[in-house]
């Protein structure tokens, strides 16, 4: 297609929306990179064979205003939340922090470490802060465990509240500038409990962040990155919040309104509340609606290499509500909350780097039976990929790459492959056959073979589960021969999943 018909039909389906939907406003996944909200599909401090994790942390403001942005860390078992605070970015500003463990005791805490001096509220101090248990203990238990480790891995959200003029009122004080000592930003007046100054001088959201995250095992050789899930269109209202409440929250989308691209087609979605899910979080959900996940696997003898795979549902805590044997759940979600998590099932297929299966003699292409089940219990659920005794310890505890203790794992070893991909197939009810149903004024745009598009105006039925992460992988080959020293040959990588999504029409 040239560039003028794509122009052309980008006008088109962009026409056609704006008038369908009154907005061209609504909350969609950036393939940019950017948004209003990030994503990072896990954190953590756990420890694989004594040595523990550190997660490093970054996000950055690509634009010419301060970014008010809400941080919230989440634990990994039922997304209560453990950590949050208030950021200010001052003009193309990037803000830096490290998780580490609170101490060598494998049951501690996770703490937060920064040096950097962006603004925030309410300031950290040197030490660091430790996360807490007070989300889900006393009055705010689930009914799941309530010791500090709970919050040793999970996931994190940066969610822009709005910006500040960098050169009037309390945005001024977030600016670093040369004038101040050490190109230290003052920060007052955006420190305290209440800030009506802030409140007042807080304007819509604008996008323009981008981050990234590192998981690093220093000891034991390990280091792998990941980039932050960027949500851009998020909300057209400024949403300021100041401390002690756990908002905003990612369910405030406004308007309530989503645009997904897949399948050949364009899907503006509308969305009403559908307990105990409100609008906006079930626009935001679908955005991460997926039938399938997609990656791929190592298992190498020779290197002894491990692989797994995170899977993170960074909207199931608003579909599904109340503590363990007392909850309520909803689509697209299948199983209410129990003290073992609230368990998704899955199949998951497997093939080797040459189309492999464990079927002999038939035709190609042809369908693996190379198939396992299994279930995802937490929200940040890490699966192991196991194949025999190189990979599959004694202790089936934890993950074998990330030392989660959030952890299901899958054997392999019948099909003796040492390395391939996979699919993870989204079995429950609630995914496969339920799905999230959108508003009757929904619109789908479908492109046709001419490079022309029919829209289609009605319900939109999106199956799967919304889901986000990466996979991980680790290469052991201890010490090795460098000139005339010894160094360690141990590694690692990580890379996206990729998706299949089932959308109707």
């Amino acid at each position: 297609m040239n560039t003028f018909k794509r122009k052309a039909l980008m006008s088109a389906v962009l026409g056609t929306l704006g008038a369908a939907a009154g907005s061209a406003e609504a909350v969609y996944v950036n393939p940019n990179g950017t948004g209003q909200v990030l994503y990072y599909p896990y954190y953590t401090v756990q420890s694989v064979g004594g040595n523990a994790y550190n997660t490093l942390l970054a996000v950055t403001n690509t634009t010419t205003a301060v970014k008010v942005i809400k941080v919230r860390f989440r634990e990994g078992k039922n997304s209560r939340e453990v950590l949050d605070f208030n950021l200010y970015l001052s003009p193309n500003d990037m803000w830096t922090a490290g998780i580490i463990p609170s101490s060598a005791a494998t049951d501690s805490a996770a703490r937060i470490v920064t040096t950097d001096v962006s603004c925030t509220n309410p300031p950290i101090p040197a030490a660091g802060v430790d996360f807490r248990s007070f989300g889900y203990t006393g009055g705010n238990s689930d009914g799941l465990a309530s010791g500090v480790d709970r919050t040793r891995e999970g996931y994190f959200e940066m969610i822009e509240m709005g910006v500040l003029n960098p050169t009037t009122g309390p945005g001024s004080a977030a600016v670093h500038t040369s004038t101040s000592a050490g190109n230290v930003p003052s920060c007052a007046g955006l420190t305290g409990a209440s800030l009506p100054a802030v409140a007042a001088a807080v304007t819509a959201p604008t996008g323009g962040l981008f981050g990234s995250a590192t998981l690093i095992n220093v000891n034991s050789g390990r280091d792998t990155a990941y980039k932050a899930v960027a949500l851009d269109s998020w909300r057209t209202l400024p949403i300021y919040v100041d401390l002690t409440t756990d908002t905003p929250r990612t369910d405030q989308a406004f308007p309530p309104t989503s645009a997904i691209m897949t399948n050949n087609s364009i899907y503006l979605a509308s969305w009403s509340a559908l307990a105990p899910a409100t609008a906006g979080a079930r626009a935001v959900s679908s955005v991460f609606q997926h039938a399938e996940v997609l990656n791929e696997f190592v298992l190498d003898n020779v290197s002894r290499s491990n692989t797994d795979w995170v899977m993170t549902f960074p909207t199931r805590l608003y579909h599904i509500t109340g503590t363990a044997g007392s909850s309520t759940v909803g689509a697209p979600f299948t199983n209410a909350l129990t003290t073992n998590g609230a368990c998704e099932a899955f199949s998951f297929t497997f093939f080797n780097r040459e189309e492999g299966t464990l079927v002999a003699n038939d035709f190609s292409p042809f369908q693996s039976t190379s198939a396992t089940t299994g279930s995802l219990c937490w929200e940040s659920t890490v699966l192991s990929i196991r194949s025999g005794a190189t990979h599959s310890p004694t202790s089936a505890t934890t993950s074998l790459v990330l030392g989660s203790v959030n952890v299901s794992s899958v054997n392999i070893q019948s099909s003796g492959f040492q390395n391939g991909w996979a699919n993870v197939h989204f079995s429950g009810v609630g995914a496969s056959t339920t799905g999230m149903v959108s508003d009757a004024t929904s619109l789908t745009i479908r492109a046709q073979p001419t490079f022309t598009a029919t829209a289609i105006v009605g319900a939109q039925t999106f199956r799967g589960l919304p889901v986000t992460g990466f996979m991980v992988r680790t290469f052991d080959n201890g010490n090795l021969t460098c000139g005339t020293a010894t160094c360690q040959g141990n590694y690692g990588a990580s890379v996206e999943h990729s998706y299949n999504d089932i959308a109707t029409p």
